[in-house]
């Protein structure tokens, strides 16, 4: 993921147009909740998206969770433990 620009401050990380500001702080919570991640090369990991297991994961549907919840928080990842 490095080497696809996932560190901070990589292209993976660069946006078409400037984020608002709301959109600039879930970005840092996000950022947060993934800092301590380590990925190995030799270990097998899967994540499941627990919103839609059958289709898996979209933007839209993380989209959607964080403008229509009005409670989530940085301790709402621990429902995707």
């Amino acid at each position: 993921m490095f080497l696809l620009g996932w560190d901070e401050g990589g292209d993976a990380w660069r946006w078409q147009r400037h984020l608002w500001v709301w959109e600039e702080e879930l970005l840092g919570e996000c950022m947060t909740l993934l800092h301590d991640i380590i990925l190995q090369t030799h270990s097998s990991d899967k994540w499941q998206w627990p919103l839609d297991p059958v289709r898996g994961y979209s933007v839209r549907d993380v989209y959607q969770l964080l403008t229509t919840r009005e409670d989530v928080t940085l301790n709402a990842a621990e429902d995707f433990a």
